[in-house]
């Protein structure tokens, strides 16, 4: 039993074990029980041949130093670091390979020393060198590709950590807060927010035009108009809604007279928002009247003033100032428009012949007058004898009864016809608002026949809209 033939008890030492064991590249503890080589007998005839044992390697408790290949069947699993891996793919080193023995030298134990072999002290145990130490590259099943964890991102960690980094910073100014508020707003809640924001600024820039608008359009319409020629000055004067210049208390022209005879000169304008005596008239420092006060037809109402030739400078400038006399204190609304001057010479003849040639034209306008149903132009054509008549008696140094006459029925006729072509324009434009472009050209007709001249302002209004909607 204590020969080397018998068998060997189990040992601690590391350096008890059989080289054998060695070779096999493994760090198991191993306890061996040799038995008898081939042909051998026991030394004793009554003992019973014991049956062969394999040997029993029992794994370790503690876990396999870092240098141990990967048991078998395991399959390599790449955890990715906190930063982004790099290109190149580690490598592992090759498991060694078993080394293969006979089955004459595979050692065994007998059946009774199982037990011992489990019970026994566990030594530990050299790792063995790998038999390759060429690597080789780790490779992966499918199925382990399919469930390993995906590694986390480290560009959305960064995003993260830097969103909250700006959260922090943006909290401290109202910038910054609304702007946080305005990324947490659904978008939804981004739209209905837009469209306030939207109808606000519009609004401010509605206000902002308004406010400014006349300054503006006064700095592009540049200087002020203070001329007076024989085309109509459509630009409006005074104070109130709609007036293109402001001039509260009063507003000057200049126009030149030139004649080589005798004339006078006729103003004609508009005017509306005029009370009884407030808009007084001077020509050269001269008072010479009062604009007419308001009356019904005041949009449509053309003014004229008749300047004799006493009161005119003939070859020099002359001057005609319009003066609102309660501006100031006051503030009363007041408007001039459309103005334009006229000079018509007058027979230079005694003044005998100048009333009988006055007499003459004053008894043609009646007639006409008188025939004013049978036709419509008739009362365009009393009215100009009329005026011709009455510009013949403003030769005159004495004015006779007829002057006043005259000057009566010409106001009358000038109210009827103003009336009379306010009612035609205005069915114009009611057939034009109903489309019904026939029944306008029609009325424009009646106007053209109502008002076959120039001398009125309602024959240039028929042919203005005529040309606007192509009549």
């Amino acid at each position: 039993m204590g020969t080397d033939d018998d068998m060997l008890a189990p040992s601690s030492d590391p350096d008890s074990i059989p080289p054998e064991s060695e070779s096999a590249g493994r760090s198991e503890r191993t306890a061996v029980f040799r038995a008898p080589a081939h042909g051998e007998r026991p030394s004793s005839e009554d003992e019973p041949p014991a049956s062969e044992a394999t040997v029993i390697r029992m794994a370790p408790e503690r876990p396999p130093p870092k240098a141990e290949p990967p048991a078998s069947e395991a399959t390599v699993i790449r955890m990715a670091p906190e930063r982004p891996p790099s290109k190149a793919t580690p490598k592992v080193p090759a498991r060694p390979s078993r080394s293969t023995e006979s089955v004459h030298d595979k050692e065994t134990l007998p059946p009774g020393s199982a037990a011992l072999a489990r019970s026994g002290p566990r030594a530990p145990v050299k790792a063995a060198k790998p038999a390759s130490s060429a690597p080789v590259k780790a490779s992966a099943s499918g199925r382990a590709l399919a469930s390993r964890p995906s590694a986390p991102d480290a560009g959305s960690a960064l995003s993260a950590s830097d969103k909250a980094r700006r959260r922090r910073e943006a909290g401290e100014t109202l910038g910054g807060q609304l702007s946080l508020w305005w990324g947490d707003m659904s978008a939804k809640g981004k739209s209905i927010v837009g469209l306030l924001v939207g109808g606000l600024l519009v609004g401010m820039l509605a206000a902002l035009v308004i406010v400014f608008k006349p300054k503006i359009e006064q700095r592009f319409k540049g200087d002020e108009p203070v001329d007076l020629t024989v085309k109509v000055l459509k630009d409006s004067f005074g104070l109130g809604e709609g007036v293109d210049w402001n001039q509260p208390n009063e507003k000057e022209f200049t126009f030149d007279f030139v004649s080589p005879t005798r004339a006078v000169a006729v103003i004609r304008y508009h005017a509306s928002g005029i009370s009884k005596d407030e808009v007084s008239i001077a020509v050269n420092a001269v008072n010479v009247g009062w604009v007419p006060p308001d009356t019904v037809n005041t949009a449509e109402r053309e003014v004229q003033l008749i300047l004799t030739p006493g009161m005119l400078k003939r070859g020099e400038g002359n001057r005609v100032l319009f003066d609102n006399v309660r501006n100031p204190p006051g503030e009363d609304s007041w408007r001039i428009w459309n103005l334009r001057i006229e000079v018509i010479p007058v027979p230079n003849l005694p003044p005998q012949e100048l009333l009988e040639a006055a007499r003459t034209t004053a008894r043609r306008a009646r007639s006409y007058y008188d025939r004013r149903v049978v036709g419509p132009e008739n009362l365009l054509l009393a009215w100009e004898n009329y005026r011709s008549a009455w510009i013949t008696l403003e030769a005159l140094d004495e004015k006779p009864d007829l002057y006043d006459d005259v000057r009566h029925m010409l106001a009358e006729i000038s109210v009827e016809l103003d009336r009379k072509c306010g009612q035609l324009l205005l069915d114009f434009q009611r057939n034009i608002q109903f489309k019904d472009m026939t029944r306008a050209a029609l009325v424009l007709e009646d106007i053209n026949r109502t008002f076959p001249t120039p001398s009125h302002r309602c024959h240039n209004l028929s042919i203005e809209k005529a040309n606007q909607y192509e009549l």
